[in-house]
């Protein structure tokens, strides 16, 4: 009994070890800001108690409304918050794989190449969803392994409902799960009805949609009032003209950089205890095999049929799976080694990945949407065609109260009803100038968003016409552009108008008269250490 005693202090003393260090890592290589893509969107979201972009993420935005309170700077509290799901899954990991193997050694490398990997440490430093996606795959595979209860059913049974609520990718991970449970402990249908609540249970965090679109959320995406516009977002409905439609060869391409993204997590010669692994399952616990098989399938069939550039953190299922099976396998090999000769390594993993993960002092997500608006003439109007510089200016605006007297309009979200709403009770003064023009475009849009017969080319007309309302309402005050890329639609606004750089845009003018912009106030940071293509890409935008 008292060897038992010493040896759970033994493990939660090297848990706790674990936690510490990952963490302090984490700290170290933190985005002190908001970052690209969806960071400045999801910031709004998580302090106003507003609706994200799909799957509406209900979860993530309660959790974070409580920590983007929290006395500091906002979104620094946000990263903060997605490094620590990152270490509560990495501490998971450890006990269930020291549960799993018996072994001290094991575990510390198995949390250290997760933790580390490249997938889970940029989105540990960042306001990001996945985070919690990652901890959740863990703790239902964890809670599995831990089952003995018919109360434990219940468990998962809810946590699996509730993980639905994050995101929707954790569903090659829970389907397979479930199917496993019912055919290895082959639960009576009254326990599978039951448990099948406690799904439904877990699921109704949903309703969250509902009750903040008709409580008057200030940014409510996909304006979630009803059942039928609920499913369009809680399915991703918007995103789906990306899935399932590849042809073979870009599939092919998608499946050849998902395995090379898993086989970066495993600094490639890692992959090799994963093959060991698997052979024990297959021979020993085939049960398990089949269950790691089909999650791993599964997760890479619907990955790799979604054409979106951010795709590597739907692999997360995938390595997750990977991870338990190289356990098995590192097991194999830790037998004939030396203890020294494995825990170092868990130490060089964050050496090794930290030049390509960290993101510290990289202010330049918010420095770009900021420097787009910043010397803007007061009450002007900005089109953006660019989710890397409307995300953070609507951070900025929203939260930051950073001028407010401009008109921001994303020209993209213009193709969904909702963010026509947005516009009206947003700009009221604007909607009322141009509302002729934007009822005219809205009934047609309306056929094309709820499946009736609708014409391309006239939708096209009519969006071409209310953009080109915008320019007349606001020309006196200022209309500038985002022209990033060539764009089919804005050349088509007003096209014997000129348009004029001015710093990062293009100010849209009758004339070619020149305008100064002052270069010496651009505050454009450029980061020390440039690890992300599309970073890369926007730096390139900046300087041509």
């Amino acid at each position: 009994m008292f060897k038992n005693i010493i040896q759970i202090k033994k493990e939660l003393l090297i848990g706790i070890f674990v936690a510490i260090t990952i963490y302090l890592i984490y700290l170290f290589s933190l985005c002190p800001t908001v970052y690209l893509i969806d960071s400045g969107e999801l910031a709004v979201m998580s302090y106003t108690l507003g609706i994200a972009h799909p799957t509406g993420y209900p979860l993530y935005t309660l959790i974070s409304y409580f920590v983007a309170h929290i006395p500091g700077d906002i979104v620094r509290n946000l990263n903060m918050l997605s490094a620590l799901f990152s270490v509560v899954a990495a501490v998971f990991l450890y006990f269930m794989t020291r549960y799993i193997v018996k072994n001290d050694i094991v575990p510390i490398m198995t949390a250290s190449l997760f933790a580390f990997s490249p997938t889970i440490w940029r989105i540990s430093i960042t306001n990001e969803v996945y985070a919690l996606t990652a901890l959740f795959a863990i703790i239902l595979i964890y809670t599995l392994y831990k089952m003995h209860h018919e109360r434990d059913f219940y468990i998962i049974m809810y946590l699996i409902g509730l993980s639905f609520t994050n995101h929707i990718i954790i569903f090659s991970l829970a389907a397979p799960l479930f199917m496993y449970i019912v055919l290895t402990y082959k639960p009576c249908i009254r326990k599978i009805i039951y448990g099948l609540l406690f799904v439904l249970l877990g699921v109704s965090l949903y309703v969250y949609l509902v009750a903040r679109t008709s409580g008057g959320a200030e940014l409510a995406w996909g304006n979630t009032h009803n059942v039928q516009r609920l499913l369009w977002h809680v399915t991703g409905r918007q995103y789906q003209v990306w899935m399932f439609s590849l042809p073979l060869s870009e599939m092919l391409d998608n499946l050849i950089g998902g395995f090379l993204i898993l086989l970066r997590n495993f600094l490639f010669v890692f992959i090799i205890p994963v093959f060991f692994g698997f052979y024990y399952l297959f021979t020993s616990e085939r049960k398990k095999f089949w269950l790691f098989i089909s999650i791993f399938i599964l997760n890479l069939l619907y990955t790799i049929n979604y054409s979106i550039p951010d795709v590597e953190s739907y692999y997360i299922p995938s390595f997750v799976v990977l991870l338990l099976v190289f356990n098995y396998g590192l097991y194999f090999v830790v037998k004939y080694l030396k203890w020294f000769t494995i825990v170092p390594i868990a130490f060089i993993i964050p050496i090794v990945n930290y030049h390509s993960c960290t993101l510290r002092d990289n202010t330049f997500g918010l420095d770009f949407g900021r420097a787009c608006i910043e010397q803007l003439p007061e009450s002007s109007l900005l089109l953006c065609t660019y989710w890397d510089i409307y995300s953070p200016i609507l951070y900025l605006q929203t939260v930051k109260g950073v001028r407010q007297d401009l008109i921001i309009i994303d020209k993209e979200l213009l193709r969904r009803t909702w963010y026509i709403k947005y516009i009206e009770e947003k700009y009221p003064q604007l909607y009322q100038e141009t509302g002729h023009d934007i009822e005219a475009y809205l009934e047609e849009l309306y056929k094309f968003e709820y499946h009736k017969p609708y014409n391309r080319q006239i939708i096209q007309t009519k969006f071409i016409a209310m953009l080109e309302s915008f320019v007349d309402a606001q020309i006196d005050q200022g209309v500038y552009f985002t022209l990033i890329f060539p764009d089919h639609d804005l050349r088509a606004v007003k096209p014997d108008y000129f348009r004029i750089p001015y710093g990062l845009v293009f100010k849209i003018q009758r004339d070619t008269a020149h305008i100064e912009f002052d270069f010496s106030k651009l505050s454009l940071e450029h980061p020390t250490v440039v690890n992300d293509p599309r970073l890369q890409f926007n730096i390139e935008v900046v300087k041509k």
